[in-house]
């Protein structure tokens, strides 16, 4: 929180002169550090203005964050621009808009309509996750439409990020525009989003409107303030009253939602047969309704935008959490919101605590000897790995000042971290790892922050740990490579994911470097 401004930043004041105690905001702070509750930013508006802004270093105001299903509600603003410009309606049907596709189908089929997308009452038995889908190279489209429904629709919520997408796809076929492209010329660009804003593409040239979208942490306070603000920014109705209140009401109430397998979240039969699954208090139109008259954009991993209308305020949060952790809603239910306007104790002097105490926010890291020790040069040079089923052939280790190279060779090429020995250093690294990042292996790369460390020996044992943390998106790596007399055994885990959390460990054996190698792992 400062008193900084920059073009398209928005209004800022204390917390104090809006009559909250500065003391709550640091209590939250305290309980996100005691809980060891991994947030990458925390950003706060209270009419009118934003009192807090929290960045756990190395995320940055300035960065790109992964938004996963927040991009729902953001496609939901497309659909209501094409209703207000009379593109489609939401009692059209779906296949309307597909009639390459009309022959045969079922009768559930035929009667789904656009407004059974936008309240995940397709009729279909079971969600499609975006991480199932981005292992599909054919046409999306007709994935879906090609899927059992066997629910009349409108009579029961499946959760489903393939029905967002057909919304994305339904807005393109009736504008002739992308759904990105209709919303920069419309909202992103007169409220002042960032130029970063990227929202990816599936096989079909349709963006992929259930999951894929990146922008800042303010971006995404922004969606919610626009909606706080009944579709109005700075004077402009950017977003038609009434598509708001329709779109964050109450739509379907008392939603039951599977548990996450990975692939989908479990539909009503298999609730119904005692798999797990939660209550939550309704949906809108890709907007969930929540407690204290609320409302929410709901992205897994930790990535939300909360509204509370009572209160004049919203609440974005990014992070790496499990889809099932609601410790910072309980935070912010339970703890903030009462305490918003109610009042300061002007003797405590939190203010300026507060405000020290958000400019040293980092995330934890583990210790550990933060340099080369001259002993740790034998482990240099390069690893030839067993047979394995992550494909990968060698690794090989080589230092420059303070900087380590890894360096990753499988069927693709070679792929290399550079991490700092007692400093994070940022690169771009096409490093594989969409087992562990919820099938995304972004084609161009990703940005990556790194960190290098040697644990205390163990008897017969050298262990060197990489903190690879990928900060435009939730997932954090950590890497080790154990070495002993019979080569070297390297693990991989992530802090989140939709699946696995480690991948088998590889072993490996030093490989007698040719003259060429050797020239290249000594610069």
């Amino acid at each position: 929180m400062n008193n900084m401004t920059t073009p398209n930043d928005l209004p800022r004041a204390t917390p104090e002169a809006l009559g909250t105690d500065p003391a709550i905001l640091l209590a939250m702070l305290d309980d996100i550090e005691r809980q060891d509750i991994e947030l990458h930013s925390l950003l706060i508006w209270q009419d009118g203005a934003l009192i807090a802004d929290a960045y756990w270093a190395p995320y940055t105001a300035a960065r790109p964050h992964m938004m996963h299903s927040v991009t729902k509600s953001f496609t939901s603003m497309a659909v209501g621009l094409a209703v207000a410009d009379g593109l489609l309606s939401v009692d059209d049907h779906v296949l309307g808009f597909f009639p390459e596709y009309a022959d045969p189908v079922d009768d559930n089929l035929r009667a789904m309509k656009v407004r059974h997308l936008l309240t995940m009452t397709s009729g279909h038995a079971r969600g499609i996750s975006g991480g199932s889908w981005r292992r599909i190279r054919s046409s999306w489209t007709e994935d879906f439409l090609r899927q059992p429904t066997p629910h009349r629709p409108g009579e029961v919520f499946v959760y489903d990020s393939a029905a967002s997408y057909m919304l994305s796809a339904i807005v393109q076929r009736a504008s002739g525009r992308m759904i990105r492209d209709y919303l920069q010329e419309r909202i992103f660009t007169p409220m002042g989003m960032s130029a970063d804003l990227t929202w990816d593409t599936g096989p079909d040239g349709v963006n992929t409107g259930g999951n894929g979208l990146s922008c800042t942490t303010q971006d995404m306070l922004k969606l919610g303030i626009l909606h706080l603000q009944h579709g109005e920014w700075e004077g402009r109705q950017l977003l038609p009253r009434s598509w708001v209140r329709e779109a964050t009401g109450m739509q379907v109430r008392d939603v039951v939602l599977g548990v996450f397998t990975g692939d989908h979240y479990l539909g009503p039969e298999e609730i119904e047969g005692g798999a797990p699954a939660s209550r939550r208090e309704g949906y809108g139109y890709q907007w969930w309704r929540g407690p204290h008259n609320s409302f929410s954009a709901n992205g897994l991993f930790g990535q939300y935008c909360i509204v509370l209308p009572d209160q004049k305020t919203v609440v974005a949060f990014t992070g790496g959490l499990d889809d099932s952790d609601r410790r910072v809603h309980s935070l912010i239910y339970d703890g903030l919101r009462p305490a918003l306007g109610a009042g300061v104790n002007p003797a405590s002097g939190s203010g300026e605590v507060l405000r020290s105490r958000l400019a040293r926010l980092r995330l934890k890291t583990r210790p550990g000897l933060g340099r080369l020790d001259p002993a740790h040069r034998s482990y240099h040079g390069t690893w030839r790995m067993a047979e394995n089923d992550q494909g990968v052939r060698r690794i090989a280790i080589r230092q420059e000042g303070n900087a380590l190279h890894f360096i990753l060779e499988d069927g693709h090429g070679e792929h290399e971290v550079v991490a700092g020995f007692g400093c994070f250093l940022e690169t771009v690294t096409t490093m594989p790892g969409a087992r562990l990042h919820h099938s995304y292996q972004p084609e161009t790369g990703l940005r990556i922050v790194a960190c290098a460390r040697w644990l205390p020996e163990q008897p017969g044992e050298t262990t060197l740990e990489m903190d690879w943390i990928f900060v435009e998106t939730a997932f954090r790596d950590t890497v080790r490579l154990h070495f002993n007399e019979d080569g070297v055994r390297m693990s991989r885990a992530v802090n989140v994911n939709s699946s696995e959390l480690s991948l088998p460990d590889l072993m490996g054996k030093r490989e007698v470097a040719t003259k060429k190698r050797r020239e290249k792992e000594h610069g």
